[in-house]
């Protein structure tokens, strides 16, 4: 759960809740890799002005931080992993292309990845692209639903009346009078299965 994001929303009063489904990747032989959660969907509920200014302050939260700064990070991390030798032009590149992919993500996201994220080695892209975007597609799913706004609660239902129930079984006895009795009131009992919402009576 993206705890910063959620307070932000909350603080202008709007409620957030995401919903996550796990994933169990197997490696290319076969082994069970570790699992993770994605977020699928989420849920918004306040005002419309609540949700405006929520969604406002949740887009500034996906801003990234400058490309100086990223590669300041970068250096940092590469003072402690391990990594291959290269020359210093290949390194400048590296660094260079690293910070401009990071720079698609959130300041805070791509500090946590470089700096409290836990590596032996200096960390593949591969690496950081699926640690950035396990942490900022919970946030994108946040503005989505900010941007779509509460949705209409789900109508209450109710069982059919008996009233109901014997206007569609005159209805069937109408239409159908060639069948049986007992075929004509199993149809009925199959066409009332589900319920009826509360004010269509």
């Amino acid at each position: 759960m993206d705890k910063a994001a959620v307070s932000r929303a909350s603080s202008h009063g709007v409620g957030l809740r995401v919903r996550y489904e796990g994933r169990y990747p197997v490696g290319p032989n076969g082994e069970r890799l570790p699992s993770y959660d994605v977020a699928v969907f989420c849920d918004v509920d306040g005002s419309p002005e609540d949700v405006q200014r929520a969604l406002d302050d949740l887009r500034n939260f996906m801003a990234p931080a400058p490309m100086l700064k990223i590669e300041e990070w970068i250096a940092r991390l590469s003072v402690v992993t391990a990594k291959r030798r290269d020359d210093e032009f290949s390194e400048e590149l590296r660094v260079m292309e690293y910070a401009s992919r990071l720079s698609r993500y959130p300041a805070d996201v791509v500090r946590s990845v470089l700096l409290q994220g836990t590596y032996k080695f200096f960390p593949t892209w591969d690496e950081l692209e699926k640690r950035c975007e396990a942490m900022t597609s919970p946030r994108k799913h946040m503005i989505s639903a900010l941007e779509r706004g509460p949705q209409e609660p789900e109508r209450e239902r109710r069982q059919p009346t008996q009233e109901e129930r014997d206007r569609v079984q005159a209805l069937v006895d109408e239409m159908f009078p060639q069948k049986s009795p007992e075929m004509r009131k199993a149809a009925v009992n199959e066409a009332l299965k589900g319920e009826c919402f509360k004010d269509d009576q």
